[in-house]
């Protein structure tokens, strides 16, 4: 029956997303200049907008797929060696006006030369969503966002700290649940998934490491997992 349901929900997800494709080129087409007329702001305004839920939907979609394979262990893990300190340091770059738009102090705290052997890009998209949740839940003029990647016995242990609304201690033990999030009206402001911390969770531990977070209710969040280094180590010596 779970394998039924599985292959039930991947075919769906499958069959959402592809009507998707069609839908952001065309919305693309028409605001090429000339090909049916100039728009004039309110239609430009509407296509954008037509554009911005069309790739909304196909994120959703995206963690749904991401999180299934991640239940049924289909998840694939492209590990090659990368340089943490480098990782850290496009990130930061990448976020930097992002921040400063929102006004938003970020700071990237990595001072070791870190290596590993994992997978680069998933390693990534944990940081990234980390990141995405803490701008979420920092305030913009004055808030604080903090990432970094320090060794500690034999892991690499990446952090997200922000100084946000923080999680009511109620909700902390069911923070990895499925669709969970500390505020229901919060994800539907902007947007989520409620997937997040689950795709986190199981793309952290299909690496060989944990996830965890200390937080203090109306103050402040911190997020880290770990990396273990003699994954690096062994594939180095092989």
């Amino acid at each position: 029956m779970d394998k039924l349901k599985n292959e039930f929900a991947s075919m769906m997800t499958h069959e959402l997303k592809t009507p998707l494709t069609p839908i952001m080129g065309h919305c693309e087409m028409l605001k090429e200049p000339g090909l049916i007329g100039d728009l004039n702001q309110d239609q430009l305004d509407s296509i954008n907008k037509i554009a911005e839920n069309a790739l909304r939907l196909e994120r959703l979609i995206g963690d749904v797929m991401l999180a299934q394979r991640l239940e049924i262990g289909q998840m694939n893990f492209d590990k090659q060696k990368f340089e943490v300190t480098k990782l850290m340091s496009e990130i930061h770059n990448d976020y930097s006006q992002t921040m400063k738009e929102k006004q938003i102090e970020f700071v990237n705290s990595t001072r070791e030369d870190l290596s590993l052997w994992s997978d680069k890009n998933r390693v990534r998209q944990v940081v990234d969503n980390l990141i995405q949740n803490a701008v979420d839940f920092t305030p913009k003029n004055g808030g604080r966002i903090e990432i970094g990647a320090k060794s500690e016995d034999s892991k690499v242990i990446f952090y997200v700290k922000d100084n946000g609304m923080g999680i009511p201690m109620e909700v902390q033990p069911i923070m990895f649940k499925k669709f969970y999030q500390v505020d229901a009206s919060h994800r539907r402001k902007h947007k989520g998934s409620g997937l997040g911390l689950v795709i986190c969770k199981g793309i952290v531990e299909g690496l060989g490491g944990g996830i965890w977070f200390e937080s203090e209710p109306g103050k402040s969040t911190s997020f880290y997992f770990s990396i273990p280094l003699e994954v690096y180590y062994k594939n180095r010596l092989a």
